[in-house]
């Protein structure tokens, strides 16, 4: 089988016809669809298997272990596919998107990802204006270009459905990393990044649907980005540095988001005891590095006097200096 497509579920009633509908309009042949559901509560699991009364492609699995990542693993352990493409569900894919990834990877056996761009929208694909700066050019870097790049700038980072992967990119670095519950996607695609050959189409493949009961923007509405990010760096990021011993331009971007991670985290919790609290657990966190002891020194100044004046000292003069000495 050409293709496998992934597709987590967790009451998307509303969007499973949609998004079945998607992936047919794209034209591809040889392919299955892999709906696997999270514990939905509405009728999500009665409209997939309404889907696969009429395509035999069609299958559902049921994943019992919350989480986008416990989903989309189920989803890769099952596909049978050569290529998977990892498609959430209220998301849409721009006609042909498909069919340019595999062209990609299959006229370049050495590639193991393919990416493209990504359009976001309160509004569906008809609905929004499609930009016009697409080339259809293949880029090809060498890693770990893209790894560093995704790593110290977010705003360059696409959803999991701007990329197809081979199949045997999984069997050759791991799945989606299943402890983190918010940026597992984002943590998955850095280590491709640093580890794989990935191609960047100049095409835009979908769009991100930007809807308030989404996920992620319930996350962001009740924390701070400074908490968001710490588990991935801490549970994907240090243990792929200590493990792999990366170049020393990762060690510079993750030494620099630890610092500052910690010093927005501590100015951002309220209670005394809880910042002294968190300080500790902080340290704990990352305690497979050796922490400057001005940083331990500064932190501990923000315990005691949580004002952000002191907190862009520490970020824009302290932590800058601390890192370059101990990445030179």
């Amino acid at each position: 089988m050409q293709l496998s497509v992934v597709i987590p579920v967790y009451n998307g009633a509303d969007f499973i016809d949609k998004s079945y509908q998607s992936i047919l309009n794209q034209h591809v042949d040889d392919f299955e669809i892999l709906y696997v559901d999270n514990n939905s509560t509405d009728s999500s699991v009665q409209n997939i298997q309404k889907l696969i009364t009429q395509d035999k492609r069609v299958k559902l699995f049921k994943q019992a272990k919350q989480g986008a990542a416990p989903a989309r693993n189920l989803g890769i352990e099952k596909a049978k596919g050569d290529y998977v493409y990892m498609f959430d569900v209220d998301d849409e894919i721009y006609p042909h998107a498909l069919h340019k990834m595999l062209a990609v990877l299959e006229g370049n056996k050495d590639v193991d990802a393919v990416f493209g761009k990504m359009v976001k929208s309160y509004k569906g694909i008809t609905e929004t204006e499609k930009p016009t700066d697409e080339t259809d050019k293949v880029v090809f870097k060498e890693k770990p270009y893209w790894g560093l790049l995704w790593f110290e700038h977010l705003k360059h980072v696409v959803g999991p459905p701007a990329f197809l992967y081979r199949r045997s990119v999984f069997d050759k670095i791991g799945v989606y990393p299943e402890e983190i519950k918010i940026g597992e996607d984002t943590a998955f695609d850095i280590r491709l990044g640093m580890t794989s050959a990935v191609a960047f189409l100049d095409s835009y493949v979908y769009l991100y649907y930007k809807h308030e009961v989404s996920t992620i923007q319930q996350s962001k509405r009740q924390m701070p980005r400074a908490f968001m990010i710490w588990p991935r760096l801490v549970k994907a990021h240090l243990p792929f540095y200590l493990e792999y011993n990366p170049p020393k331009t990762f060690k510079k971007i993750l030494f620099s988001q630890l610092f500052q991670s910690m010093g927005r985290q501590l100015v951002y919790t309220p209670e005394f005891k809880e910042r002294k609290r968190l300080k500790q657990q902080l340290f704990d966190d990352i305690k497979g590095i050796s922490i400057p002891i001005s940083i331990r020194l500064y932190l501990s100044i923000l315990v005691i006097l949580p004002l952000e004046v002191l907190r862009k000292i520490y970020g824009y003069h302290l932590v800058p200096r601390v890192v370059k000495q101990l990445t030179d």
